[in-house]
């Protein structure tokens, strides 16, 4: 480290943190030369020299559906090929293709196509799909990472690109996908340990708690294939993870780095996931270790207005950024609790939660990648995806809005 380099570091260290943070700010707009007015004023935005938006006066979800599901095709066009790129970044602009996001985007875009009445949803999923096909290892696994990347399996990434295929097959009749799917079904099969834990091809090297994402796309295949041997896998899994869960609701081996505390994200999936394969099993008790989570977050947002972006054990929050994912994650979390139980405190959270997610998209930027994406972090330079859009963050905003949508229509009595 040069000597000049030391002397700035130790001025950083002590400065006061409200200053430094200003500091370092300022230094990322140098050093990723936010020369781009479109740029610059997403940025300035964040840096507090622009006001606020005013959410009172949010555009109607509407609005923000479509900005959302146009960022997706616009992503979709720039990767070629079929796949969704993993982000747009204000240093670099979009990324290559991602199998793992693309794959889940699937679901969303075909729900969007029914829910928006946009038939080209459909035509763009079915791309996506006949893409994962493409890029499938010989193996039945999906690779980590760009496809661009070394082509290294993932088991994570693998189970999200299951339920893209299940619901392609669904929408489409076309046996190639079940068969995709099988195929990865039975790779993660083989990959799982005995007390049912991942620890091979793993983001990372270890064992995560958050894989009840890979559980739930497992059981759903179980169902469209007639295979017992994947919803054995899925309640072997299920089975290990209830042992990472602590009294609070927290989970052990939760974050996507060892030693680190579990993002909103990931505590995200691992709730989600849960709930979802508890409704696919009939088995209440997987809701409960999923709602157990979701409520201790519900009460955390409700006192602090806000979610911090990550939590360690005993629930200690790092509110210096919001992981913006995970707060989609969240009210999606939250709409389905409010489907399941009826309680309206779910709902009220996640047309809060939802509000804070919209008012953070930028619809008027003339700039094709922030027009309509979501960021990874609020602020930009959080540690979250930092000064990154990335696409599943859009892709979990539109499903917290379609849930939404169902649950109000709940509330009112006005369901088909």
């Amino acid at each position: 480290m040069t000597q000049s380099r030391k002397i700035r570091n130790g001025f950083k260290n002590w400065i006061p943190s409200s200053v430094r943070r200003s500091y370092l700010a300022v230094e990322d707009a140098v050093r990723l030369r936010l020369y781009q007015p479109c740029h610059l004023k997403f940025w300035l935005h964040d840096f507090g020299v622009q006001s606020s938006v005013n959410r009172e006066g949010l555009p109607s979800r509407a609005v923000y559906q479509q900005a959302m599901v146009d960022w997706l095709k616009r992503g979709q066009d720039e990767a070629r090929g079929g796949g969704v790129p993993a982000y747009y970044a204000l240093e670099g602009g979009w990324s290559a293709a991602y199998p793992e996001t693309t794959g889940y985007i699937i679901v969303t875009c075909l729900e969007a196509a029914e829910r928006l009445g946009d038939p080209e949803l459909k035509t763009r999923a079915r791309r996506m799909a006949d893409w994962e096909v493409e890029v499938q290892l010989p193996e039945g696994a999906w690779q980590g990472g760009f496809v661009t990347a070394p082509r290294v399996p993932s088991v994570f990434n693998t189970g999200q690109i299951i339920q893209g295929m299940v619901a392609a097959y669904a929408a489409f009749d076309d046996p190639k996908y079940l068969r995709s799917a099988s195929k990865a079904g039975r790779w993660l099969v083989d990959q799982q340990d005995a007390d049912g834990a991942w620890r091979q091809f793993t983001y990372n090297n270890f064992s995560n708690s958050y894989s009840t994402r890979v559980a739930w796309p497992l059981l759903a295949l179980a169902d469209a294939a007639n295979e017992p041997s994947f919803r054995e896998a899925a309640l072997r899994y299920l089975q290990w993870v209830s042992r990472c869960q602590d009294e609070s609701g927290w989970f052990h081996q939760c974050a996507l780095e060892v030693n680190t505390p579990p993002l909103t994200h990931t505590l995200g999936y691992t709730a989600e996931g849960l709930i979802e394969s508890g409704i696919l099993l009939n088995d209440e008790r997987w809701i409960v270790m999923g709602r157990r989570t979701a409520d201790v977050l519900l009460r955390r947002f409700e006192v602090r207005g806000r979610l911090a972006g990550t939590f360690d054990q005993g629930w200690r929050g790092d509110n210096s950024f919001s992981c913006v994912t995970g707060c989609a994650q969240m009210s999606l979390v939250w709409g389905r609790l409010f489907e399941i139980t009826g309680d309206a405190r779910y709902l009220n959270a996640a047309l809060k939660l939802n509000d804070y997610v919209l008012s953070l998209i930028d619809l008027q930027s003339s700039c094709p990648g922030i027009r309509g994406g979501v960021k990874g972090s609020d602020p930009l330079w959080g540690s979250y995806m930092t000064y990154r859009m990335p696409s599943w963050a859009v892709k979990f905003s539109l499903d917290a809005l379609f849930q939404e949508a169902d649950g109000l229509a709940r509330l009112t009595g006005d369901v088909a």
